[in-house]
């Protein structure tokens, strides 16, 4: 672990910092996408004034871009919106996006350069279709191997971008693939999702509480890309401190519904990385809920020393860093594919890597 989680977890700790703390926290932090966080937890346990003023203006200015971002996702959503709307799609928005339509905390600190949207399954061709109509096309090339990929094995289509504007939108119908060992009733989650309006006649459906926690679980521990996955797990810390501080009985709420989606094991990994890393107090009810769901004793000592080296490194550019990104990203594709065909994704891989670049074409002249 390292200086930005003894700040995550004991902000007072800055009192005792010198210019070489400082310099240590810059780049993790921004390596996180936790500047903006960093500036808040300053001004919320009073200390701006212990922080040296060069560090408080690149804080100030990531968190003028990161605002910025905010009005350019929230503008795209009602976009996508509109044109789902008008086919009568309904949609519900996830992730940092639904923190901002919610108005929940990581709303005022949280960067984010794309918008995750959740559809039913049955509509998610007519929604790509509809999108395409009105000026959204593939964010990328995708060949025949990679469109399979993405619309037989996974939970979203291949990303989509407007062709005038560069927020990226991924449509899922699902929060975890279908062919995964954790495999979630999407109906459940729709039962439960909630509307919310900004007040000027914009309404969005967003998870329930609980969902939210669980999916946010879901995506970092079965992501096959964890950079910055600590921002992930200071989402969960702030955000369930802030449903349980609405809801006394919510930590009963959180473990009845992991255990009726299947996401235990995901939720294990959450709450006992957000202690370690972020400063997460969970309830005795949700500590001895996970306490019984986390893997074997050694399966949890190894995966606790890759998150922590993935997600927590000492420094930038360790190359054990890089063994546990290898090992963590080994393990999500194991858990999102059976053994046969995860063999014939790694295979296909392969095969990309050593085919030869196609030559460059002769210029004249």
């Amino acid at each position: 672990m390292n200086l930005l989680n003894a700040l995550l977890r004991d902000p007072q700790v800055v009192r005792n910092w010198q210019a070489a703390e400082w310099n240590q926290l810059l780049p993790l932090a921004r390596s996180a996408r936790l500047l903006g966080r960093c500036l808040s937890l300053f001004e919320q346990h009073d200390l701006v004034d212990a922080v040296p003023p060069r560090i408080v203006d690149q804080l100030r200015g990531a968190l003028i871009k990161t605002r910025f971002l905010h009005v350019q996702a929230l503008r795209e959503l009602r976009h996508v919106v509109r044109v789902l709307d008008r086919a009568a799609i309904e949609s519900a928005a996830l992730k940092g996006v639904a923190y901002l339509a919610a108005d929940l905390p990581p709303r005022g600190w949280r960067s984010l350069s794309d918008i995750d949207l959740l559809v039913r399954e049955v509509d998610i061709a007519r929604a790509e279709s509809a999108l395409q109509r009105a000026g959204w096309v593939p964010n990328g090339e995708f060949d025949d191997y990679d469109q399979h990929y993405y619309r037989e094995w996974m939970h979203e289509i291949p990303p989509l971008r407007h062709s005038k504007r560069e927020i990226e939108v991924d449509l899922h119908h699902n929060l975890a693939p279908p062919v995964s060992r954790i495999v979630i009733d999407a109906d459940r989650l729709w039962h439960a999702a909630r509307t919310v309006s900004d007040g000027h006649g914009f309404a969005i459906k967003v998870l329930a509480p609980a969902d939210m926690l669980l999916h946010n679980a879901l995506h970092l521990f079965m992501n096959d890309e964890l950079r910055g996955g600590l921002r992930d797990v200071v989402d969960f810390r702030d955000l369930y401190e802030h449903f349980r501080a609405e809801d006394s009985d919510f930590d009963h709420t959180l473990v009845a519904r992991a255990q009726a989606l299947g996401c235990e094991r995901p939720l294990y990994y959450a709450v006992t990385t957000g202690q370690r890393l972020a400063g997460l107090q969970p309830s005795p009810t949700l500590r001895e809920a996970v306490a019984h769901a986390g893997p074997p004793a050694p399966v949890a000592a190894l995966m606790a020393w890759l998150i922590e080296h993935a997600l927590a490194p000492g420094r930038l550019g360790l190359r054990r860093t890089r063994v546990a990104n290898g090992l963590l990203f080994i393990r999500s594709h194991w858990v999102r594919m059976p053994p046969r065909m995860l063999l014939r994704h790694l295979g296909h891989k392969l095969l990309l890597r050593r085919k030869p670049p196609a030559p460059e074409p002769d210029l004249p002249g």
